[in-house]
């Protein structure tokens, strides 16, 4: 039988796959719903100087620069703007930038050294979406400078608690994938750039292991710090009863997964605590979320009895391995 080594034994599938879900849509591209302020800058002859604006000469000589500002351009939900002197623009799909160009395109003529600067000032399409136990819950607009998921985390405030307690769940292109905050550390492939549409959901879900069998307490306990290991999670709950324990028959049960995508399997991990090496290996198994600790009792058999009673219940769904050979 495989010995339990001392790495994490559930793989996570985590939001590395969700780099290729979805469209990497710049967030300053103009989408339907938008708001953009536009501003116009002109020198010598203008459309936009303040004479013109009282009802005299629609074209007017400034040496002067003069500026014209727009705000609250709303882009209609076909795409399009309505600008004095120009007409009808389809922005859809355009930078800011491109806008600028077409709208000094269609001034030549009418004005002198004409000069557009345009900018989003409110966008549905390129923002992200963040509830639950964050501090500052809603809608963030998403910037040029590409910031990742705990970049944005960080300007909501944080989560509320433990972040090895918090869950997150990010959903992309309809595809969902949740996985410990704490697992999520700043730079490591999980903390993914964030996409126009992005929602994630802080949930608090304390970590928990439950322990059952020949034990003077069962119950199901908290880990209440970031790393445990399998022997602090014994310690904790003090061990196998001396009286009614089998110390050869202490079983791990784990629901392991062998990669991304493939449905989690349950196994069972066998400890001989008689064994001075399972001592030391137990300090170095790291405790998982919803692990299971049996105390075999020692007037019902040999630890092998509790073993084929178990695959007489679950045929070949089970594997059962021991901590030492």
């Amino acid at each position: 039988m495989q010995s339990l080594t001392s790495t994490p034994l559930a793989a996570s599938t985590g939001f590395e796959d969700l780099r290729r879900e979805g469209a990497a849509d710049s967030p300053e591209i103009v989408r339907p719903g938008d708001t953009l302020s536009i501003s116009i800058y002109e020198v010598g002859v203008s459309l936009f100087s303040a004479q013109s604006a009282a009802g005299g000469d629609l074209q007017v000589s400034n040496p002067v620069a003069n500026a014209q500002r727009m705000s609250g351009v709303q882009v209609d939900e076909n795409g399009d703007i309505q600008l004095p002197y120009i007409g009808t623009i389809s922005a859809s799909g355009l930078t800011p930038r491109a806008i600028e160009q077409i709208v000094e395109q269609k001034l030549r003529g009418l004005s002198q050294s004409p000069r557009a600067v345009v900018s989003i000032t409110d966008s549905v399409n390129g923002t992200v979406y963040m509830s639950g136990v964050v501090r500052r819950p809603g809608r963030y607009r998403l910037s040029v400078a590409h910031e990742q998921l705990r970049g944005y985390l960080a300007i909501a405030g944080g989560v509320e608690g433990d972040p090895s307690d918090v869950i997150v769940k990010l959903t992309r292109s309809g595809v969902t994938r949740e996985m410990r905050l704490s697992d999520v550390q700043i730079g490591s492939p999980n903390d993914v750039r964030l996409l126009p549409g992005d929602q994630m959901e802080f949930l608090q879900r304390p970590r928990t292991y439950t322990v059952f069998g020949a034990s003077d307490r069962i119950s199901q306990v908290p880990f209440t710090s970031e790393t445990l290991s399998l022997a602090e999670a014994i310690a904790r709950v003090g061990g196998p009863s001396d009286a009614r324990a089998n110390s050869r028959g202490v079983f791990l049960f784990r629901m392991v997964s062998e990669g991304p995508d493939k449905p989690a399997r349950p196994t069972i991990y066998r400890l001989n605590l008689m064994k001075p090496a399972t001592y030391f290996l137990a300090q170095q198994v790291a405790m998982q979320d919803k692990d299971l600790i049996y105390f075999a009792n020692s007037v019902s058999g040999p630890p092998t009895k509790l073993i084929g009673i178990i695959n007489q219940l679950f045929g070949p769904f089970v594997t059962a391995r021991a901590l030492t050979q």
